[in-house]
């Protein structure tokens, strides 16, 4: 289990994303589904550390796009243990207490985005089409149009995913959008594309202070305590799973 330090200044905000050796988080992966009654288990064993039940939590069923919503506290559990409640959302919100948002990543930022003063989180998928559809934009827009959060009042966590170094492609279609200016940068033949800087641009563009986005640093394809499609793919094996990063606010 790993929390961003920065973050567990927050007591009313609880956080934590799963490691491979807490085994594989996500029933499906790539529309291939998986030993589902291993997975259960695998989420059991890990809520539970923290002492969370699996009933208390909401599944996401990671559309990548860029569509964040309210939580429906209606598919907490059932969510969990059949796939087919799972909520096709890349993000969700929510000011219910004891309430816990459920994501499957494996290179993806996980963002977690938090407003200590009118005690809102939102747990946001931002994957390759997610960053360039602005989505971390997107979730704090909703959140400042549902519960009328103001920016300034923010922080942002984002979770081990893949950072620029590690995240290298032959022809991103983005590299000629003047957006990307400056998070494509050409290396020889290839291209290392910045998910992360531009994610954080978006953040600051729409008034989050810059000193209250925390950065993991984790890189998921260099550091093998967490799952990673990408580096799957470059080491020759079927993706092996998806770890979970998992938000709240806390009942008591």
């Amino acid at each position: 289990m790993y929390q961003i330090p920065e973050l567990l200044r927050f007591p009313k905000l609880f956080h934590s994303f799963s490691t491979i050796d807490e085994g594989n988080m996500a029933n499906s992966i790539l529309y291939k589904v998986r030993n589902f009654d291993q997975v259960v288990k695998n989420r059991e064993k890990f809520l539970s550390k923290p002492g969370l039940s699996i009933d208390s939590c909401i599944c996401m069923w990671v559309q990548h796009r860029d569509r964040v919503t309210i939580a429906d506290q209606k598919v907490a559990g059932v969510s969990m243990r059949d796939y087919n409640y799972a909520v096709k959302v890349d993000g969700l919100v929510t000011n219910e207490k004891g309430l816990y948002l459920f994501l499957l990543v494996a290179d993806c930022l996980p963002l977690i985005i938090y407003d200590p003063k009118k005690e809102i989180v939102a747990n946001v998928h931002a994957g390759w089409k997610g960053v360039d559809l602005e989505i971390a934009k997107k979730a704090v827009k909703k959140m400042k149009a549902e519960y009328e959060c103001k920016p300034k009042n923010i922080v942002v966590g984002i979770g081990p995913c893949v950072y620029k170094e590690s995240f290298v492609k032959e022809n991103p279609s983005q590299k000629d959008d003047p957006r990307w200016s400056e998070f494509i940068n050409k290396v020889g033949p290839y291209y290392e594309v910045d998910l992360v800087g531009f994610t954080k641009k978006q953040l600051i563009d729409c008034g989050v202070a810059e000193e209250n986005i925390f950065d993991s640093k984790i890189d998921t394809i260099r550091d093998k305590h967490f799952f990673s499609h990408f580096r799957d793919a470059k080491e020759g094996h079927k993706d092996k799973g998806r770890f979970a990063s998992v938000v709240g606010l806390r009942s008591n």
